[in-house]
């Protein structure tokens, strides 16, 4: 109960006369609080439940309820009513105690949990008086559970230092996000294998064309079905994150229509993925007898979400996407001179701004999915990812009077990193002095990516660092841009920065770092995952880890990465833990298995930049705030 109730989900004098007001006055509740997304099709579940045999009990109760779609998050609405109204009870009495919950259609049977709950508390001596008699919501609140703390929603978000939900324009965006980086996540495997297997053969052939013949041509042809394959996973990958697997099917044939048969390029991959997501979800609202809802997922969405979303491709929305694609495209290829030099100052900023974070993301997606027909772009690109972590690795290395010893083994890190395109290898250095090194890391990833394009460097592998040299054409610029951009870099984050004191150099804290795969022993758990699955996971979840040592706290992470899920969290993990972290950019996978349970939602970059005060205000939470089962 304590994650399913807060004090804006009370009513202390409902005023509705009649049941269908009644309940439609608490549906407001749950909508005004972001808990449902559709009123209206909530209360038809509603109606549906009522129809079958009212919710009305003994002694004034009443429990209206339902398992919907529209339903975000599972809450509880409290009503009082003064007077009370007919509400169809079996004992014919007027009712005024009324519980609305509101469960997600998940298959799961959290709504039946939570009425055992209920039916627990009102048979206790007392308390129906009780809560007919409270004065403040705080008090409905503590009775119900026990607390004289207001109780969170089930999904908390620590960084706000009010508590307030945020607003449905900015939920419904960073939702948006998850999806197309969810889709990317998926991707990206497809064009890094398609690019350099095709890069490889081309440069092995020594012809500059695609070999015709031979083992050449074979891993040519491997290289092409990645990269042909990409646009399709792209699309079908947002439609499962959006719809889960019936939307699997629309987003991958649709999107193969629009690319295929319009050229809408990744654009029209993006677009279809999403308008697949959601033409299923839409479906998925129909209700079926239970002997036809396995069928509903297997067949009847997926085929009529395809028919749907690939009829809108063909005769809607195919052409005018092919017409942006190709006007953008003429665009990039008629740049040259100024034009260039403003691309790559853009695109350049971008990459090394957030260091593998959302607008990083942005960057780096323009180039990718254009490998096979702009890879100039990825010439740039390839050059500002690998930046910033070489940029301050040398400025470790030129200065390092400047740095904190943890700082400079961190530059020996950072230095590897860069070479291979991990970006994220320049994080640690911009958590701690966000003020000197972004600035300096933007200016040479600005530097970087504009010598690139200067030097006409080619990059046929969707990737950065010198780790890609064999497939460049262009090497020594592309050397020189690399070169160029980390001195830029290190000269300006030097400059800005002042030698530290002794004091300052001195080693924190050599506590071990606990790394628990043991079951049921830990106190905190937490999941992290990205959308490339490789630094932003690692580093986020070894954050936590290091953190939670200084502290004394025992914590189990699970890494949702680019290998799969290691260290998986189990019941008896669940069973045993106080609360659990979710630090990720993407979907998490399986999150129905902490239903019930304190959920703590954040980015992973909040798990690497602030791990200390992220576990430390959530256990003290924790301890006015038990877990309920």
């Amino acid at each position: 109960m304590h994650s399913l109730i807060n004090e804006n989900l009370v009513c202390l004098d409902l005023k509705s006369t009649n049941k269908k007001d009644l309940l439609s006055e608490m549906a407001n509740i749950l909508e005004k609080n972001q808990c449902i997304t559709n009123k209206e099709d909530y209360l038809k579940d509603v109606w549906a439940r009522e129809n079958l045999d009212s919710t009305g009990f003994e002694d004034g109760i009443a429990i209206p309820h339902a398992k919907s779609t529209t339903v975000i998050k599972p809450a509880v609405v409290v009503g009082i009513h003064r007077t009370g109204i007919d509400y169809g009870a079996d004992d014919g009495e007027l009712s005024n105690i009324f519980f609305m919950l509101a469960s997600p259609d998940s298959g799961d049977n959290h709504h039946i949990e939570v009425l055992a709950q209920i039916s627990s508390k009102i048979i206790e001596d007392g308390f129906l008086d009780s809560l007919r008699n409270a004065k403040t919501e705080q008090e409905i609140v503590r009775l119900l559970t026990g607390s004289d703390e207001i109780a969170q929603q089930t999904i908390e978000h620590p960084t706000s230092t009010e508590q307030k939900p945020p607003s449905q324009w900015k939920q419904t965006m960073s939702r948006l996000k998850q999806h197309l980086l969810f889709g990317t996540s998926h991707m990206i495997p497809f064009i890094v294998a398609g690019g350099v297997l095709l890069s490889l053969s081309v440069m092995i052939s020594g012809k500059g064309a695609v070999p015709e013949t031979g083992v050449l041509k074979d891993i040519a042809t491997m290289g092409i079905a990645g990269l042909t394959l990409f646009t399709a996973v792209l699309g079908g990958y947002i439609a499962y994150s959006i719809a889960d697997k019936p939307g699997l099917a629309p987003g991958m044939i649709g999107s193969w229509i629009a690319v295929q048969h319009y050229n809408t390029g990744f654009l029209g991959a993006i677009v279809v993925g999403f308008l697949a997501g959601f033409v299923v979800q839409q479906l998925k609202r129909i209700k079926f007898p239970d002997s036809m809802a396995s069928l509903g997922s297997i067949f009847i969405y997926p085929l009529i979400g395809t028919l749907i979303t690939c009829s809108i491709v063909m005769w809607v929305i195919g052409e005018p996407i092919a017409g942006m694609m190709a006007a953008m495209n003429h665009w990039l290829a008629s740049m040259a001179g100024s034009g260039k030099v403003m691309l790559g100052a853009i695109l350049g900023g971008m990459t090394a701004f957030d260091m593998g974070g959302p607008i990083n993301k942005v960057a780096t997606l323009f180039a990718q999915t254009q490998v096979d027909t702009q890879p100039w772009l990825m010439g740039g690109v390839g050059i500002a990812i690998c930046v910033p972590p070489l940029g301050m690795a040398l400025a470790t290395f030129l200065s390092p009077k400047r740095y904190k010893k943890d700082e400079r083994e961190a530059g020996k890190a950072a230095a590897i990193m860069g070479m291979i395109g991990i970006t994220e290898g320049a994080i640690p250095f911009a958590a701690a002095d966000p003020i000197r090194v972004i600035p300096a890391i933007v200016v040479g990833g600005m530097v970087g990516n504009i010598v690139g394009f200067m030097f006409n460097v080619i990059n046929h592998a969707p990737w950065g660092g010198w780790i890609v040299l064999p497939v460049v054409d262009g090497k020594i610029g592309y050397v020189i841009g690399t070169i160029a951009g980390a001195v830029t870099t290190a000269l300006i984050v030097n400059l800005l920065k002042k030698p530290v004191t002794e004091d300052d150099t001195q080693e924190e804290d050599s506590s071990p770092i606990e790394s628990i795969s043991e079951e049921g022993v830990a106190q905190v758990l937490a999941i992290t995952a990205c959308p490339s699955g490789v630094a932003h996971t690692f580093l986020a979840a070894k954050s936590l880890e290091k953190a939670a040592a200084k502290m004394g706290v025992k914590i189990k992470v699970e890494t949702q990465g680019a290998n799969g899920i290691v260290n998986r969290i189990t019941p008896k993990d669940i069973a045993n833990a106080e609360f659990v972290i979710f630090a990720h950019d993407v979907a998490i996978k399986d999150p129905q298995r902490f239903t019930g349970m304190r959920i703590v939602d954040t980015h992973t970059k909040h798990a690497m930049n602030d791990p200390i005060n992220l576990l430390k205000s959530n256990i003290q939470n924790a301890k006015t705030e038990p877990v309920t089962a």
